[in-house]
């Protein structure tokens, strides 16, 4: 059935929020990568009433207001659609104020941004008078006790880690701000404030070249650094989310999970506002012994209101908190799929968590902004990106029919459909991307170069070689299955949203007739070999062309290569489709499989099965997809939002 494109519950505010042609500001005319900029500027406060700060830039920011941090954020957009953010400073104002704003640039393209020139835009704004605003005459210098242009890769995805010599003070000379590229609209971000919890309990075990430092949890936020050290030297601090052989596991491959620091002889206090850290251990590499009063992450977590839900069983409702915890921990300027490791939002990786949300936290805000967010990141050839910003871009063509789930979902549970209009183009420009790719066999075949063909990672399924190809590789013609059927949901999710007739019925014969085998009774992942997974059979069943009879096979065969953790929402999904018999199977697989992971120790869920012994010892203990169990027990055992 068609949505109404009314909602039927109150909408959001649609009125655009935007601040037109203002051009940034910056230290110099370059755009060196890795540059730390700071800026000056004064206000008077002159009457009663709010007194607002709107700020934007190319990277991350800092404010201090009169010395105190009042406000920091990442301005995680898109070259081509500016974001500001706007914070109330009112309760920090004097009579008279001193603004300094850091800036850190990064400059080179990763997961998590996409490369513009440096630049800064700002407004202390009262009763509608601007008090103090962005320009030449704004007093700039480069903050150099910051390594600039140090550009360590912490890891390709993440970007850049950090170096800070406290022993430094700033004798270089302010100078007038050089204005930098004029941004024709800048948009609100509404998404809201991420705010600077308090110093998490820290347990500081001394070794003998340093500290341990156990937090107990796993915990997201800011290096945050207070000791004495007896002479002037060099500190390393590295982070994880397990020990290996009683020590933090600083190198994986070409992975440095580390950060630097510089200590001055005597008291040291420090505070990172912009490179976020995760893990539950830190440790800490000195040549001479410090006097610790406290060394952790200072957590900097988005602010939720849970629903509470209370469980009979003791073991459903640690997996419960532990699976909320774990939405928590993925929540920042966006979703992200492991604060570890990436803080970058995919598809899929947003789609789980999502759904989690509904039942989890009141509200749905966030998860409108975050939908909308990726609508803004389609790519020129109509598939979306890997992640929301990507500057490294590889697209996962089955992500990108992902997103019609997503949508739909957010219709469902929300009951905002205002969002239909938005889209819509979006949508249609995907499924034209993959129409055309319909060959005479009726089917849709592998994409090449620079996609990558991924559904999970599992054997048969990851094509993980195909992230290292380039354009000159030969192109390797293949169908695969679960491309195939999820062509056919993303169709008939957009017949339902939008009324639009898509005739699968002859693709659908094509995928029967090519995967299906008829001795096992299953359909094979790819043209390409006989691989046969639950993940696969799962999508068949919700593409129309299983039964119970699969649903049978894919919970007692175990020759099928098993589920993951990320795509245990098809494989739930499907089983519930057959039969309300399999709501005991699914808790009961919920119990075995994350009940594992409590029983390890878990305050989070991890990104696969096997932990962070997954991918060459980098898999991580945090993965916001893996949350799912939210989602499920909710439906099954509350049945209700």
């Amino acid at each position: 059935m068609k949505y109404s494109l009314i909602c039927n519950r109150p909408p959001f505010d649609e009125v655009k929020v935007m601040i037109s042609n203002k051009k940034t500001i910056w230290i110099n005319e370059r755009n060196d990568e890795d540059t730390y900029a700071e800026f000056l500027g004064g206000f008077q406060k002159t009457e009663e009433g709010k007194v607002v700060l709107k700020i934007a830039c190319e990277g991350h920011f800092a404010v201090y207001l009169n010395d105190q941090l009042v406000f920091f954020g990442a301005s995680a957009d898109y070259p081509w659609y500016k974001q500001y953010q706007k914070k109330d400073i009112s309760l920090f104002c004097k009579e008279e104020n001193e603004l300094k704003i850091l800036v850190w640039y990064p400059g080179r393209d990763s997961s998590t941004y996409i490369k513009d020139e440096p630049g800064l835009f700002f407004s202390v704004e009262q009763m509608g008078n601007v008090l103090l605003e962005s320009g030449t005459h704004i007093l700039a210098r480069m903050n150099c006790n910051y390594k600039n242009g140090y550009c360590k890769n912490i890891t390709t995805q993440l970007g850049f880690s950090f170096f800070y010599d406290n022993t430094i003070e700033n004798q270089m000379p302010h100078q007038q701000s050089v204005e930098r590229k004029v941004i024709e609209k800048l948009y609100l971000r509404k998404t809201g404030e991420i705010k600077l919890g308090k110093r998490v309990k820290a347990n500081c075990v001394k070794l003998e070249n340093g500290y341990l430092i156990d937090l107990g949890e796993e915990t997201v936020g800011f290096c945050d650094l207070e000791f004495v050290s007896p002479t002037e030297q060099e500190v390393l601090i590295s982070y994880g989310e397990h020990l290996l052989d009683g020590s933090v596991p600083r190198i994986i491959e070409e992975r440095d999970f580390s950060v630097g620091f510089r200590a001055r002889q005597g008291e040291n206090h420090y505070l990172n506002p912009f490179r976020r850290l995760a893990g539950r251990y830190l440790q800490v590499e000195c040549e001479f012994p410090l006097e610790v009063s406290y060394i952790g992450i200072r957590p900097t977590d988005r602010r939720v209101i849970a629903n509470k839900k209370n469980f009979e069983d003791p073991l459903l409702q640690k997996i419960y908190d532990v699976s909320v915890n774990t939405l928590k921990k993925c929540m920042h300027e966006h979703y992200e799929d492991c604060p570890w490791r990436e803080q970058a939002m995919y598809i899929l990786d947003s789609r789980n968590q999502m759904l989690c949300g509904y039942y989890a936290f009141k509200g749905y805000s966030y998860q409108r902004e975050n939908l909308l967010f990726i609508a803004k990141g389609q790519r020129a050839d109509g598939l979306m990106s890997l992640c929301f910003p990507a500057g490294i871009d590889i697209p996962i063509p089955f992500f990108s029919l992902a997103y019609f789930l997503q949508v739909a979902e957010y219709v469902q549970y929300t009951g905002d459909a205002s969002v239909l209009l938005k889209v819509k183009s979006v949508l249609d420009r995907i499924r034209r991307a993959f129409e055309e790719r319909i060959d005479e066999t009726g089917l849709i075949p592998n994409f090449p170069y620079p996609c990558w063909n991924f559904y999970e990672w599992s054997e048969a399924s990851n094509n993980e070689p195909e992230t290292r190809r380039t354009k000159e590789d030969k192109y390797v013609l293949q169908y695969d299955f679960i491309l195939n059927c999820m062509y056919v949901m993303a169709c008939n999710v957009y017949e339902r949203l939008y009324g639009d007739k898509i005739n699968t019925e002859s693709m659908l014969g094509a995928i029967h007739n090519t995967f299906y085998n008829q001795k096992k009774g299953l359909y094979k992942l790819s043209t390409n070999g006989e691989a046969y997974s639950q993940l696969g059979n799962s999508v068949a069943i919700l593409a129309g062309l299983g039964d119970a009879d699969i649903a049978d096979r894919i919970v007692t065969d175990n020759s099928l290569i098993p589920v993951t953790l990320s795509m245990n929402t098809f494989y739930y999904d499907a089983l519930l489709s057959v039969s309300d018999k399999y709501s005991t199977f699914v808790i009961d697989d919920i119990k075995r499989k994350y009940g594992k992971m409590i029983g390890q120790g878990a305050t989070t869920f991890w990104e696969t099965e096997k932990g962070w012994e997954d991918f060459a010892g980098a898999g991580s203990l945090c993965h916001g997809w893996s949350a799912i169990p939210v989602y499920y027990l909710s439906k099954l055992l509350f049945n209700r939002l």
